[in-house]
């Protein structure tokens, strides 16, 4: 009796094990971010035409866009893009929702028309990297699933510390290129973002 006690409990800690390890192989990572140039510690940066603010996370960066200016203007989402820590440069999705700016992309011919944005109004959307050149989606081609699509996501840094190592993500820096296009001129707004810390 003694000895199927101890079996029972070894088994009783081995699955308790597991499910630690297990469950622990998924642990958030937790980033802190600030915006180094334009140096702003409200991680907004504005000039006499245009005002953006951004919340930057592991997967996505929200950016709001304000036009200051008497006419419309217009983000020009093509020509957007995303420098990462190591110097890589990637095109760029702007939206609302994932799936469908990848749809869209794929749909037109894998060009994203310019993003209006009215005098005196402001747009607000999510920038995620756009991994979908290499790929094909949609009719005539290989066809993916809204849930296979959301799946495949690429986000800009791990999320989990199953998806890799950060240690040398600490005080590293990337930036975010937004040009926008004032009907005369086109002005490439540049963004550097610092991680201050990861967890």
């Amino acid at each position: 009796m003694f000895k199927s006690f101890n079996i029972k409990q070894l088994l009783v800690f081995g699955l308790l094990y597991l499910l630690v390890v297990g469950c622990s192989s998924y642990t958030p990572y937790r980033y802190s971010f600030s915006l180094i140039e334009p140096r702003n510690e409200t991680m907004s940066a504005v000039d006499s035409d245009v005002e953006f603010r951004f919340v930057p996370s592991s997967e996505k960066i929200r950016v709001s866009i304000k036009n200051k200016t008497d006419q419309e203007i217009n983000l020009v989402r093509n020509k957007a893009e995303y420098i990462g820590p190591k110097g890589n440069s990637r095109m760029i999705h702007y939206g609302s929702d994932y799936v469908d700016e990848v749809l869209n992309f794929t749909r037109d011919n894998r060009y994203v028309s310019p993003m209006k944005i009215a005098p005196d109004s402001e747009i607000t959307g999510y920038v995620w990297i756009n991994m979908w050149p290499d790929f094909c989606v949609g009719e005539d081609r290989t066809s993916h699933t809204d849930a296979q699509i959301n799946y495949l996501k690429e986000p800009f840094f791990p999320r989990h510390s199953s998806d890799g190592s950060v240690g040398d993500l600490k005080s590293s820096t990337f930036n975010l290129v937004l040009p926008i296009d004032f009907g005369e001129y086109v002005r490439d707004y540049s963004f550097t973002f610092m991680i201050d810390d990861v967890k």
